[in-house]
């Protein structure tokens, strides 16, 4: 097992790799006598073998299939004891564990409950909840916050609430259509009052007069 290279920070990876080839044609330049192309090309993947090979803890004359299977193995391991499954698990149990947590922790942020299996003695929980179950419970949740939002009851169904949604739209529509029907002046019209007429000052029209007082 190769320890001679200690991994570097993900970002730093290409960095380091990129200076590997630079320091390897370098090197195969500096020899006058080095003319084999595939030489160069042979040398290159050696070294970058070896200090891939050092990351992952592979042999130093591991192959390339051999520190892929080694990638693979540590990156199985990191994320499965990550998720609590057993060291030796493979993906599809990794997989069903992560599908599992993640499921758990949905079921808990929306309060659904899920029925145990029938040979399991266990009150029902976020644990059993299904997909299924978690859908459900959204759903309802909505549909009680848009009823209460156009005023029906909050366990009324879809076509309850989009009836009443569309009452609600008619009855606005009929008052913006009657308030413009009215013109301007119907106001106006419709007001009782005096109309005073205002006339010259000079009018001769005679002032009428009574010997019985006006009451």
């Amino acid at each position: 097992m190769s320890d001679n290279h200690q991994a570097p920070n993900p970002d730093e990876m290409g960095d380091q790799l990129d200076e590997e080839i630079k320091e390897t044609v370098h090197d195969w330049a500096e020899n006058p006598d080095q003319e084999d192309y595939d030489n160069l090309d042979e040398r290159i993947d050696e070294k970058l073998r070896r200090t891939i090979a050092g990351w992952v803890g592979a042999e130093d004359d591991a192959d390339w299939k051999a520190i892929g299977s080694k990638t693979d193995a540590n990156t199985r391991d990191a994320i499965g004891k990550w998720v609590g499954a057993e060291e030796d698990a493979d993906w599809n149990e990794i997989s069903g564990r992560i599908e599992n947590r993640v499921r758990y922790n949905i079921a808990r942020l929306v309060r659904a409950q899920g029925q145990p299996p029938a040979d399991v003695d266990a009150e029902p929980g976020p644990e059993q909840a299904s997909w299924s179950d978690i859908g459900t419970k959204i759903e309802t949740d909505v549909r009680g916050w848009v009823a209460s939002l156009v005023g029906t009851e909050e366990d009324a169904d879809w076509n309850t609430i989009g009836g009443q949604v569309v009452d609600q739209v008619r009855t606005a529509f009929d008052k913006v259509t009657k308030s413009e029907k009215k013109s301007p002046g119907d106001e106006a019209y419709q007001q009782s009052g005096k109309i005073n007429i205002d006339g010259d000052e000079d009018d001769d029209t005679p002032d009428v007069t009574s010997e019985k007082p006006v009451d």
